[in-house]
């Protein structure tokens, strides 16, 4: 019997999952940019390696609260972080498409460079998304959207922060 081994940063349908939740759990004033979105997508797929970033005190100090651990004491070996970036980039990239495509994305907001649920998909990604999350997953969501990306106020910081940048986003 051979087994195969599953990869949720690798699949379509977990990162609509992922995209929809950081979107309902973003405040109404957090401005998400595509590359915001799937940096935040990156670090909910990856927890642990948000170890390796650069944070503010403050915000250092949220994401201990979380507990998550540390990319040497979980159970799965990670990639660099920007080699593993670029990997996920089609399947992030077609997960926003598809999100875009039934209209649960607001097209005059992403015209604009801001990624926000349209009207109906607000109400949708609420009741048909985030039942698919643990009280653990949401946590570390609002952390990652309100917290983690929303704290440096142009994307060069993050891309600092983080080591990650995606040509074309």
């Amino acid at each position: 019997m051979t087994g195969r081994l599953w990869h949720p940063q690798l699949d379509v349908y977990d990162a609509i999952r992922r995209i929809a939740g950081l979107l309902s759990l973003a405040k109404s004033d957090t401005l998400i940019s595509p590359e915001r979105l799937y940096i935040a997508d990156f670090y909910l797929a990856n927890p642990p390696l948000l170890h390796k970033t650069h944070m503010s005190r403050n915000v250092r100090n949220e994401f201990n609260s979380l507990e998550i651990a540390r990319p040497e004491k979980s159970f799965v070996s990670y990639p660099s972080a920007p080699l593993l970036f670029q990997k996920m980039s089609e399947v992030q990239k077609q997960a926003f498409r598809t999100l875009t495509a039934k209209g649960l994305i607001d097209l005059d907001a992403l015209e604009n460079g801001a990624v926000r649920p349209s009207p109906t998909g607000r109400v949708l990604l609420g009741e048909r998304f985030l039942p698919l999350f643990s009280a653990d997953e949401v946590r570390l969501t609002r952390f990652i959207v309100n917290s983690f990306v929303a704290a440096d106020g142009d994307i060069l910081g993050l891309r600092r922060s983080t080591g990650l940048r995606r040509i074309g986003a």
